[in-house]
């Protein structure tokens, strides 16, 4: 760790991994190389900085040219911002701990390959070893949240049901495009009221993404400023363990996350809808919590296949959201799509997801999700209360 008054305290990514110890192998140099800015490919800096900041439509910052901006949420990708003498290229992202890093741990692992000699080595750009980050706090997360968007202006009062992540693909249940997502700011909603179980649902997205630990923030924050909300609901995607599961083919679900070395526990919400409406297409399974996809090693993931250790599923948010759902006293599940697989190499992974066979798969995915949350949202018990 580096601290200076400029700059505050700054870290160095790990740069630990390349083609022979991530569990990505050969795939690892093209998922890197679609998600670094045109910036730091574009001349040699001093200094690449990767730090918290939502400034995304500041004068001076410039936009990823690579987002995916077919889709309504989770595209907006962190800006670059070069000093004032050209010297040092600041990579903005959404402030959270596990965001930032992840950034940097990108960008530095596409550098160290750019600079290593073979056919893709390129000379004149910033080396790997001048990449750092400076973290944030729990509390410069929140404070973003709260002055930098406008999750504050969601209108949550009665609201039972929070689903959060891909629910652009509900259209069943939101009738979006149709019905078009309100809120003026990078937060938006879709409110519904389904009069058969009595429940008001709101279906929430951000157009950033919410990496990692600022998903437990989101939660912690609509907890407390809305009493009524009584379920978090996570619709998204991750990677499993266990060999033999083809990417894009199941669902993912369960009740246990291992979030820094420590077991989170909860009641999953989705488990009975499940089980009527989905039982051949969701796999059950223990889940880890990882920070960023490039700690994904061979030796992290033997690490977590053995001695009892035998967790099927990983990615950033779930242990986090699990938490702060605990803590604050509501209920909670996740139901995700499988798309990358860590113990055994498939033709479909994260480097490729936009390829005919991989949209094919999740497209029948979808319709599973949207069943599931149907079946959820407008189920009754046997006298007619709602079922939260």
């Amino acid at each position: 760790m580096i601290c200076s008054p400029f700059h505050g305290c700054k870290l160095y990514p790990r740069q630990d991994i390349n083609v022979n110890t991530h569990t990505m192998g050969s795939s690892l140099p093209q998922y890197l190389k679609i998600k670094v800015h045109q910036e730091v490919l574009r001349k040699r800096y001093d200094e690449i900085i990767v730090m918290g900041s939502y400034s995304r439509y500041s004068t001076s910052s410039i936009p990823f040219q690579g987002e995916k901006r077919d889709k309504p949420f989770n595209w907006e990708r962190p800006s670059a911002r070069p000093s004032e003498d050209g010297k040092i290229l600041y990579i903005e992202c959404f402030p959270g701990y596990d965001h930032i890093e992840h950034y940097a741990e990108i960008i530095s692992s596409y550098l160290r390959i750019l600079e290593s000699p073979g056919p893709n080595q390129r000379t004149g750009l910033t080396p790997s070893s001048r990449v750092s980050f400076i973290p944030s706090s729990c509390s410069d997360t929140l404070t973003a949240l709260e002055l930098d968007t406008n999750l504050l202006s969601f209108p949550g009062e009665g609201v039972d049901t929070v689903i959060l992540g891909m629910t652009w693909h509900l259209s069943n249940l939101t009738a979006w495009p149709s019905v078009q997502f309100e809120g003026n700011g990078p937060w938006q909603w879709i409110i519904r009221h389904y009069p058969s179980s009595n429940r008001r649902v709101a279906f929430l997205g951000f157009r950033p993404a919410f990496w990692g630990c600022i998903s437990g923030e989101v939660i912690h924050l609509l907890s407390r400023q809305f009493p009524a909300i009584r379920e978090f609901i996570y619709i998204g995607k991750l990677g499993t363990l266990t060999p033999g599961i083809r990417p894009n083919h199941f669902l993912a679900t369960g009740s246990h996350s291992l979030l820094n070395n420590r077991i989170i526990s909860w009641e999953n919400c989705l488990s009975t809808s499940i089980s009527q409406v989905a039982q051949e297409s969701v796999i059950v399974g223990k889940h880890v919590t990882l920070g960023s996809v490039l700690h994904e090693t061979k030796e992290w993931y033997a690490s977590h296949r053995r001695d009892g250790m035998d967790f099927d599923f990983v990615d950033p948010e779930i242990g986090n959201m699990a938490q702060a759902a605990v803590r604050s006293g509501r209920r909670y599940g996740y139901l995700h799509l499988i798309t990358d697989n860590l113990g055994q190499k498939y033709d479909e992974d994260l480097s490729n997801e936009r390829t005919e066979s991989v949209l094919k798969g999740r497209k029948r995915l979808y319709e599973v999700i949207r069943d599931v949350m149907e079946f959820h949202l407008t189920r009754t018990d046997v006298e007619g209360k709602v079922v939260v």
